[in-house]
């Protein structure tokens, strides 16, 4: 990514667009792109879910299924009018229910007296001494009357609906992601991993070696700069790789999120892989949290290689996070890369209440501070460094 930006400056263009360039890019390296498109001086548009960056940002626009929206100014600006929105969408629809509620009741009473009426007339008509000619022309008015009256309270009733339907297509573009914690019992005394002397591999041997204890109630994030291991820890925890040296100890319950979502099969269906990892919560339940998490009926069938990176991530999320049995221990590396805001947010609400132990790697700080993690694992010096957060 760095070398990729480098080129970007050395262009010399007019107008620059960059598509997510803080992904896999450590702090120190965030900072300094953000300097230099500080310093840019031609056109600038940057396609971004990092909150760092939009804040440093003049004007956000978002697309969303309405069009493009300007709201300019940055994140904590457009932050705070989506609140707004979101505020004055669910006002608005609670208010288009209440009226046609109150609408309903309504044309209820005046149906009810329309009938009291045709009853007491055809009453009338029975017991009146007249011809049977006009006694059908006046039955024939009323009916005619009665109705351009339903006709009347069956269109309002549509255009009520039309406007409860409309209030409510805007609380569902701003409509929160929900991603449903696993359930599972802490264990404050279960040790779920344990590195012992650990070298990591394909790290140069002058890195010091890791000691490393993980129980129930560990909430670790792991931070450094690119090429520090921290991947490669990640992997080794995971099982994925073995040490040069060193011994590594570490529960089955476990679930690892890698950058590159291998644990995802491209060519297969995420409902299909979703119920192959649970299958006892039964297919509806399974539905309605993939849908919860933005997967339509139709993407859920599609093979996975056909959905967007931050579909891709969600529909791996939940095969992992909706297993039976729920795992213990979570490893997620970069989970917020190619996920939008809403979902950003929904990851961070999950984490933060997951009562398991966590392990995550990430350089957006903005999602590491909301995770209220308890320790920080960093390479400072000669030496892996473990301190609260």
């Amino acid at each position: 990514m760095r070398v990729a930006l480098a080129g970007a400056w050395l262009c010399e263009a007019d107008f620059m667009i960059l598509d997510e360039p803080s992904n896999h890019l450590d702090h120190t390296a965030l900072l300094q792109l953000i300097t230099e498109l500080h310093l840019w001086h031609g056109g600038l548009l940057v396609v971004s879910h990092d909150r760092v960056l939009l804040e440093s940002m003049a004007r956000v626009v978002e697309l969303s299924p309405s069009g493009l929206n300007n709201y300019g100014g940055n994140y904590s600006f457009y932050s705070r009018q989506k609140r707004h929105e979101t505020e004055n969408a669910l006002h608005l629809l609670r208010q288009r229910k209440h009226e046609r509620q109150r609408e309903q009741k309504n044309i209820l009473k005046q149906k009810a007296c329309l009938e009291q009426r045709q009853s007491r007339g055809n009453r009338q008509r029975a017991d009146a001494n007249q011809a049977k000619i006009l006694l059908g022309r006046q039955k024939q008015r009323s009916e005619t009357s009665a109705g351009k009256v339903k006709l009347q309270h069956s269109e309002r009733l549509e255009q009520l609906n039309q406007q409860v339907r409309d209030a409510s297509s805007r609380v569902g573009e701003n409509a929160e992601i929900v991603l449903h914690s696993p359930s599972t019992n802490r264990l404050f005394s279960r040790h779920l991993a344990e590195l012992s002397e650990v070298q990591l591999p394909f790290i140069s041997t002058l890195f010091p070696s890791i000691e490393l204890e993980v129980t129930g109630q560990a909430r670790i994030g792991i931070v450094g700069r690119n090429g520090s291991g921290k991947s490669t820890l990640l992997k080794v925890i995971a099982g994925q790789l073995q040490p040069l040296s060193g011994h590594c100890r570490t529960t089955d319950a476990q679930a690892w999120l890698d950058q590159h979502l291998t644990g995802l099969d491209p060519h297969r269906s995420v409902l299909e892989q979703v119920l192959e990892a649970n299958q006892t919560a039964g297919e509806a339940t399974l539905r309605m949290r993939l849908a919860q998490l933005g997967l339509d009926a139709a993407k859920i069938q599609q093979p996975a290689v056909s959905l967007s990176g931050g579909e891709r991530v969600k529909a791996t999320l939940a095969c992992k996070l909706y297993a039976d049995p729920a795992p213990r221990l979570l490893l997620l590396d970069e989970p917020s890369n190619h996920l939008d805001l809403t979902s950003i947010r929904a990851l961070e609400t999950m984490l933060d209440a997951w009562n398991g132990a966590l392990i995550v790697v990430s350089h957006d700080r903005f999602f590491l501070e909301n995770l209220h993690l308890t320790l920080r694992l960093t390479l400072e010096g000669n030496s892996w460094r473990l301190e609260p957060w």
